[in-house]
């Protein structure tokens, strides 16, 4: 098989570039060294709670239109860090 993009690693980046390009007609091949996608960010359901694989992550920005882009994907707990 043919492929556009190779993309190594799926991780926010790989997984969201692999995406885009999916979704405008190209072929993408993502390999990843995990057996999941999502790289450190990778929760699974324990009796009903995401538990966070490697360790807990904020994702945090101030721009709308990534906060819109990025909540059609998962849902967010709402977190203020304050140190």
């Amino acid at each position: 098989m043919k492929y556009d993009y190779l993309v190594v690693g799926s991780g926010l980046y790989g997984a969201i570039f692999a995406h885009e390009a999916n979704k405008r007609g190209k072929k993408v091949l993502v390999i990843d060294k995990r057996p999941n996608i999502a790289g450190n960010i990778y929760t699974e359901e324990v009796e009903d709670i995401n538990v966070h694989k490697y360790g807990a992550h904020i994702f945090h920005t101030n721009n709308k239109e990534v906060w819109q882009y990025i909540t059609q994907f998962a849902e967010f707990n709402r977190f203020t860090n304050s140190p």
